[in-house]
């Protein structure tokens, strides 16, 4: 706490106002008359301390910080503030010099017990007789509190404890202009997050039908002010511009967000989110944000699928928090406030009447809940001017219509600014009935109506693309609507594409899951590689003599030649190498510090850096070594030092394991007879030296070589190292390239790198040849039409060139017994994506995914590739990830972000064609979490389904039945697209409804195709006994079409 600053100006301010309702006490502040002194104190922290009480609050709005064991005593003649502290606490409240007629006064306790309980006792004495203001409501303990309620039991005089709970209520409820600018804030950030995360969370949640439990979706919205973890989601906050100055280091939530469905409420403030899943229906949703130590809270009820009855109800609350909000005016006295609601919601329905919470709401502001001014039938006492309330309008157990026997509940709650003329809502948004209203009729209705035709849902151009209404129907309706389709005969027939794609992920997913068992049944082991970590032997000194001299003065030394830190154990000097040190901290008190230097040792939480073996983890281990000086100087100068070091050795390791799979490739070994073949003018990437340099690249025996026409250093690539070989020719490009991926990376400059690329710029340098006589002799566009056909005959020449160079490279490397082949990627299956930060266009190859025209460089060998998942697949969604786990469970996973959707059927047939196993979800999942597991044991992984649990493998029998029905919805949506133009039966039906009829018949009688087709025969037969032909149908056409 040594940077905490008290704000002195804040204090007095405040501290003025409670020496002024004591001096006048009047109404609320009426119990303060005759009081000696004002007794405050705020005791040890535990389990069992509430997180808001009125002793903290006074803290806080006095001071700014919690200051545990600490009294605060106020006496009014004269005016002044006696504080009793511990000696580290007084350094700080030293800050707080008399001023504006009060004085102040820091008691020190010792920590000698006898000395503390004296300074409490004279205290005490000096009060006398009389009455003393406390919180004993709020229940301190410590022994501060023991000994001070020992002095006030023992004094001669007798005091007398008056509960002074209603009078702080009072002072800390008028809030004053950086209080309600704190709240202001807190509340916008409420409110955006209910507006914009929670509510559009939920409904895709209910949209998808996932299974997601309350307690799961309570940490998802909990994350998005941030954690130790990761930092607030900005994209959020950034929908709100006034909250562009936030300091989120001073934000945290009041109480984990409550989430509550399924016919289980709870309108409760102590109310708690359980393990049950999110149901459709009516959800109750409350969120609160304390910024800068400032509650606020909001409370919505959302429905899915409402009846009639359930809109009027909560239509009804909307009036009623309208009439409150009227209501809740300076001067206004809380119970008649609460009683005209009541009589209110009465008025609109006796039920709810009935049913209407026993409070409507609280005061709040450092304390959440102000147990003092509950705005309820018993409080008697008056609003006022800036008080804050969180008006909470709460309906219980209303019987549910759609579900005999069960109820549900409303609640409806916002931060409320009291003012001159009514309440203002600081908490505004996701009120309106069409706000908190979702619903799903129409999939109700699939359900119950299976003649009615669906309608078709293009998902971003995708006509087969499954239809949203599978993923929340069940398997009842499906199957019997399955039987309406006109292509429901031909698909008994004819395989569809993504029908193929599936029988082929099914085989490819069992021979990968074989392989895995198979695999690492031959002695594989996991355990996230821990066998092969090495475990490393450090010697600061092989003999006494090489100790320093500067040990024998028995003194902390660093001696960084050695990279060891020499302690003063029981009067010896031990030595400890710096890479047994985990870290070093430092505490300063009044006029010491103490160094606490933690080692390595088993057992611990590390980090991600923290691997370090240990030969026998069940030896003893020294945890940790504390030295305490008064020497301030030498102790800082040890901290900085170790620290120094430390760094300097962590620094050193990190480029140890970066540069662990660098290589050292062979001598090239240069062509002889004759000269090399070269592609000159080209430029490297990465270059040698950081600087853009241009040179000619040549084809030796073993290798290609990069020889720069500067001082430049030269680029080796050897044959036996090159993995994959690229030719993307200048279409649609700036420049034409030939990169090369290597199989392990080399040093360029003080760099690794896996790949090197050489190109050229496809265009020059025009000149403008206005004044010239090949200007003046030419009136239009032949000299933009001669530069254009110069540019395509340079670029053809240019792809020529390289493409050639790329064949002599790859004959070269044949000729070597290395089989290296161009590849040349494929740009019509090209797609964006995102693989580091920027968006990209992602080519793909004959083995590979690649992206090369710019730095940074991706190259995906699709045989390293174990499986790929597609993430964030779901209707609605405009993009979805591809994660590629690769075949070295050791590596992370490669993650390719915001893929638009409409790629995702070509997505699918490329990575099928490749023979890559695919799966999908709706969800991004935890990746390290997932290879963890992997990795702790890979046979146990694979014996117990291996992937199958991101296909959803295990409940194919299961599910057949709901298979069937997506036929129709897929087959639904080409015919409604294509206007089933395949079929040609039902086609000349589907030309003029009027004559055929067949749409009335499918949706009025409910007929299958077979049966209609015998309508039809039936009715030809009869047309051509009464003497008709199908001329007179043809002229008929005509005769109509004429009259439209």
């Amino acid at each position: 706490m040594s940077d905490v600053q008290l704000d002195s100006a804040l204090f007095f301010k405040r501290a003025e106002r409670i020496f002024q309702a004591w001096e006048k006490p009047t109404g609320d502040t009426a119990e303060l008359e005759g009081l000696t002194a004002l007794q405050v104190v705020l005791g040890e922290p535990n389990d069992d301390t509430p997180a808001y009480n009125k002793t903290m609050s006074l803290q806080l709005y006095l001071l700014g910080f919690e200051f545990p064991s600490t009294l605060m005593l106020f006496t009014k003649s004269p005016r002044k503030v006696t504080f009793v502290c511990s000696s580290s606490k007084a350094k700080l409240l030293k800050q707080l010099q008399s001023s504006n007629g009060i004085e102040v006064d820091i008691q020190v306790r010792s920590k000698d017990e006898g000395a503390a309980k004296q300074v409490v006792k004279d205290l005490v004495l000096s009060l006398g007789d009389g009455k003393i203001g406390s919180l004993p409501k709020d229940k301190p303990a410590g022994k501060l509190v023991d000994d001070w309620n020992s002095a006030v039991a023992g004094s001669k005089g007798g005091l007398e404890v008056v509960d002074i709970s209603t009078t702080i209520s009072a002072i800390l409820n008028e809030k004053d202009g950086e209080e309600l600018k704190n709240l202001i804030t807190g509340s916008k950030m409420t409110a955006t997050t209910m507006q914009h995360y929670f509510k559009s969370k939920m409904e895709s949640i209910i949209d998808r039908g996932t299974t997601v439990p309350h307690e799961v979706f309570a940490g998802l919205v909990e994350e998005k002010i941030g954690n130790d973890e990761k930092g607030p989601d900005m994209k959020l906050w950034n929908k709100n511009p006034s909250l562009g100055d936030v300091d989120f280091s001073s934000t945290e939530w009041v109480y984990t967000p409550i989430i509550q469905s399924g016919g289980k409420y709870d309108l409760k403030v102590t109310a708690m989110s359980d393990n049950s899943p999110l149901k459709p229906g009516v959800i109750l949703a409350s969120l609160g944000i304390r910024y800068k130590s400032y509650c606020t809270s909001m409370s919505r009820t959302f429905f899915i699928s409402p009846n009639k009855k359930q809109e009027s109800y909560y239509s009804a609350l909307l009036e009623a928090r309208s009439e409150a909000l009227k209501k809740l005016k300076a001067g206004a006295v809380v119970q008649d406030v609460y009683n005209e609601i009541q009589q209110f919601v009465e008025s609109k329905s006796p039920t709810m009447g009935q049913n209407l919470s026993k409070s409507i709401g609280f005061a709040t502001g450092i304390e959440y809940r102000d147990s003092s001014f509950v705005l309820n039938a018993k409080n008697s006492r008056t609003l006022k001017e800036n008080m804050v309330l969180i008006l909470s309008l709460g309906v219980q157990e209303l019987p549910d219509p759609k579900k005999a026997g069960k109820t549900y509940s409303l609640l409806l709650a916002d931060t409320v600014k009291v003012g001159q003329s009514g309440a203002v809502v600081l908490t505004e948004g996701v009120t309106k009935l069409n706000d908190v209203v979702m619903d799903l009729e129409d999939e109700e209705e699939l359900e119950s109506e299976p003649e009615v035709k669906a309608k078709p849902r293009k998902s971003n151009g995708d006509a087969k693309a499954k239809s949203p209404v599978k993923t929340r129907t069940g398997a009842g309706g499906a199957r019997v609507m399955t039987t309406k389709t006109r292509g429901a005969n031909r698909d008994n027939v004819e395989q569809t594409t993504s029908e193929k794609i599936k029988a082929n992920q099914a085989r490819l997913h069992a021979q990968r899951n074989a392989d895995g068992v198979k695999k690492w049944e031959k002695g594989g082991k996991g355990k996230d590689g821990a066998q092969d970590k090495v475990v490393k032997r450090y010697e600061s000194y092989r003999r006494e003599e090489q100790l320093p001299r500067a040990v024998e003065d028995r003194r902390v030394y660093v001696d960084e030649q050695r990279q060891s830190v020499v302690l003063p154990i029981n009067g010896f000097a031990v030595p400890f190498h710096i890479s047994t040190i985990k870290n070093v901290t430092k505490t300063e008190e009044s006029d010491h510090i103490v160094l606490r230097i933690n080692f390595q040792s088993p057992g611990q939480i590390a980090g991600k850096k923290e691997d370090m073996p240990f030969e026998d983890p069940d030896a003893n281990f020294i945890r940790s070594v504390s030295f305490r000086s008064q020497d301030q100087r030498h102790m800082l100068k040890v901290f900085d030092s170790i620290t120094g070091l430390k760094k300097t050795a962590t620094k050193r390791e990190a480029e140890r394991k970066e540069l662990a799979d660098v290589i050292e490739q062979e001598k090239l070994v240069e062509v002889k007879g004759r000269h090399p073949y070269v592609l000159k003018n080209v430029f490297p990437r990465p270059a040698p030296e950081g600087k853009k340099t241009d040179g000619n690249v040549e084809i030796h025996q073993n290798g290609i070589r990069f020889r720069p026409d500067g001082p430049a250093s030269r680029i080796d690539l050897l044959f036996s190292n090159i993995k994959h070989l690229f030719f993307q020719p200048s279409e649609k490009e700036l420049i034409v390239i030939i990169h090369v991926h290597l199989k392990a990376p080399i040093m360029l400059g003080k760099k690794k790198t896996y790949d090197v690329q050489f190109y050229r710029e496809v265009s020059d340098m025009s000149f403008d040849e206005t004044g010239g006589k090949k200007r003046r002799a030419r009136y239009g566009d032949e000299d933009e039409i001669e530069q254009e056909q110069e540019d395509r005959k340079r670029r053809a020449e240019l792809d020529k060139q390289f493409h050639d160079f790329a064949r002599r490279i790859e004959s070269a490397a044949q000729a070597q017994q290395h089989e290296l082949e161009v590849d040349v990627p494929f740009r019509e299956l090209g797609f964006s994506g995102v693989p580091y930060r920027s968006n990209v266009l992602l080519l793909p190859t004959t083995n590979c995914l690649i992206h090369i025209s710019e730095f940074p460089f991706t190259v995906i060998t699709l045989s390293d590739v174990e499986i790929v998942h597609l993430e964030r697949v779901q209707f609605g969604l405009k993009n979805f990830d591809m994660v590629f786990v690769l075949n070295d469970f050791k590596k992370p996973p490669v993650h390719i972000n915001s893929i638009p959707v409409v790629h995702l059927d070509n997505v699918k047939e490329w990575l099928d064609s490749c023979d890559v196993p695919i799966s999908e979800g709706p969800v991004n999942l935890s990746w390290p979490q997932i290879m963890k597991t992997v990795n702790d044991d890979p046979l146990a992984f694979y014996a117990e389904g291996g992937w199958e649990f991101l296909t959803g493998g295990g409940s194919d029998a299961e599910s057949e039945e709901s298979e069937e029905g997506s036929e129709f919805e897929e087959d639904s949506d080409a015919f409604d697209d294509e206007s089933s133009s395949d079929d040609e039966s039902g086609s000349d039906f589907g030309d003029d409804s009027d004559d055929s009829g067949s749409d009335e018949d499918l949706s009025d009688e409910g007929d299958d195709w077979d049966e209609l087709e015998r309508k039809a025969e039936r009715a030809d037969k009869k047309h051509r006994e009464k003497g008709g032909d199908d001329s007179d149908d043809d002229r008929g056409k005509k005769k109509k079409g004429g009259r439209r």
